[in-house]
């Protein structure tokens, strides 16, 4: 009987111990996701657009699809972005806004470069006035830039997650052990 205890006893500890391995490589980071309209000197810019977002040092691309951007920011393991500013280039020109990184956030941002054309009225393009006349769309633009290098992974070896499988190992020797033993006669 005491085998069938012990036995037990050893599985819970490794039912205990293994959780604690995974725990120990840390709790995910949340990223931060910006996303928005993109438009260039007044006007929605052509699908495929090369969208980058640099935050400390740290460049992150996407591209336009109906005018529109969604780039997610990860911060590497060891750093922090919370509460840096995120400035964002449309092509290679700078976009006149920036934003905030907070973690988990989904940040509603509308990215703009250059001035909206002025109309014949008067007024610029996108105004009550006269919207005017849409061009024709042109040639798909050469393929952007890769991206930057990710993280690297995590480090497995951490110091609780050794001293859980030690721990089980010394268990499982100890009920070897046990199981092995011969009984004693009286």
């Amino acid at each position: 009987m005491t085998k069938v205890r012990l036995l037990a006893l050893l599985a819970v500890v490794a039912l205990v111990l293994f959780p604690a391995i995974a725990f120990a490589q840390g709790a995910p980071q949340l990223p931060c996701a910006f996303h928005g309209t993109v438009q260039a000197s007044g006007a929605n810019v052509a699908d495929g657009t090369v969208i980058t977002a640099t935050i400390g040092n740290d460049t992150f691309t996407t591209t336009t699809s109906n005018s529109t951007y969604r780039v997610v920011i990860t911060q590497p393991q060891g750093k922090s972005y919370d509460g840096l500013t995120a400035t964002f280039k449309i092509g290679i020109d700078t976009a006149k806004e920036t934003g905030t990184w907070q973690m988990g956030g989904n940040v509603a941002l509308n990215l703009t470069k250059g001035t909206p054309a002025v109309t014949p009225g008067g007024g610029t393009k996108g105004d009550k006035g006269d919207k005017g006349d849409t061009g024709a769309a042109g040639p798909a633009g050469a393929t952007g830039p890769a991206g930057a290098t990710g993280p690297a992974g995590k480090n497995a070896s951490s110091v609780i997650g050794i001293i859980a499988i030690v721990l089980a190992v010394i268990a499982i020797a100890i009920g070897v052990m046990v199981m092995m033993r011969k009984p004693q006669k009286v």
